[in-house]
């Protein structure tokens, strides 16, 4: 996860999955980092899939 560009579609995707959290009780900020960090790589690993 070295690249900090984000797209719009992928910030988007990335704040809804994080408010999900927080709507379901989770309110630690490391928590929520480790959370946000393995959805991004998820992602990532989608779209690397949807391009080959």
């Amino acid at each position: 996860m070295a690249r900090h560009d984000l797209d719009q579609g992928a910030r988007r995707a990335l704040a809804r999955h994080i408010r999900g959290l927080a709507e379901q009780g989770v309110h630690d900020p490391g928590r929520l980092t480790v959370c946000g960090l393995s959805y991004l790589r998820k992602l990532d690993r989608q779209r690397g899939s949807d391009q080959s």
